[in-house]
């Protein structure tokens, strides 16, 4: 979920160079398919057009995930996820809040994973970037993070990410 921003489109790079058949799921598919593909998304799904469910679970359809969003969306994941499947909670860009059952947890064996990077132990940090420059090793960081601007044109980028019209990655550059 949120493929389109910096996190959401590396993860997709690296598990589709993993060989997965990555999903990416979108408000904004029109804008974003050619992007979303070349990142290595097999199939985009306009997120606008889920039949959440009202029930503690609903039909299996993801092995696992990488959610951005937060809230009614990472509810509906952890009830659509498959037996011992995983999901990685990274962001909370529509909500803080998660409301849902533990049948997902118990039934089915779901992990949700809360990502934290900011303590994390060097050890572990030293593990993880050696993978990221091995066989971890987006192949499109050039797209993801091509776009850099000034100290002075972050307002208009901060009014265009609100609008949902970027994607990838914006580097700051201070001058």
């Amino acid at each position: 979920t949120g493929p389109t921003g910096g996190v959401g489109a590396t993860a997709i790079d690296i598990l589709a160079g993993l060989g997965y058949e990555v999903s990416a799921l979108t408000r904004k598919p029109e804008e974003s398919a050619d992007f979303l593909k070349a990142m290595g998304a097999s199939d985009i799904v306009d997120a606008r057009s889920i039949e959440m469910g009202t029930k503690p679970l609903e039909k299996a359809l993801w092995g696992g995930a990488v959610d951005n969003v937060g809230g009614d969306l990472l509810a509906w994941l952890t009830r659509t996820i498959r037996p011992w499947g995983n999901i990685a909670s990274i962001g909370l860009a529509a909500s803080h809040k998660l409301e849902t059952t533990v049948m997902p947890f118990i039934l089915r064996g779901v992990n949700l994973l809360g990502i934290h990077s900011v303590e994390m132990p060097m050890e572990l940090r030293l593990r993880v970037w050696d993978k990221l420059s091995g066989e971890w090793k987006p192949q499109h960081l050039d797209t993801i993070g091509a776009r850099t601007v000034s100290l002075d044109e972050v307002p208009a980028i901060c009014e265009d990410m609100v609008a949902g019209k970027v994607t990838g990655r914006t580097v700051v550059e201070f001058k």
